[in-house]
């Protein structure tokens, strides 16, 4: 008896499946996404002190949140490193220009 309604089970979700693939049956569209946080708005030349308190808004299917929390430190550390760097060379008179 189970072998009949597994079988029975496969032949709906075959069937089903042709007929959304062939249009017949209209398949559910997902809503667009929303998200309760602002958009992003970061200055023209963003420093790392721009990036601390940025806070990313998950929509219906989200994001990692952990992922981006490392990415965005990676990026902070990273411009931090840069702007050091930056001052070093003004410290010592060398020829900076911010949009080379």
């Amino acid at each position: 008896m189970e072998w009949v309604a597994l079988g029975l089970l496969a032949v709906a979700v075959i069937a089903v499946t042709a007929l959304v693939a062939t249009g017949r049956v209209d398949a559910p569209v997902l809503p667009e996404a929303t998200s309760s946080v602002p958009p992003l708005e970061l200055p023209e030349h963003p420093t790392s002190a721009d990036i601390t308190p940025l806070r990313l808004g998950t929509a219906l299917h989200g994001y990692a949140p952990a992922e981006v929390d490392r990415a965005l430190e990676r990026r902070q550390d990273r411009l931090a490193e840069q702007e050091r760097a930056l001052e070093e060379l003004r410290g010592r008179g060398g020829d900076v220009r911010p949009d080379a």
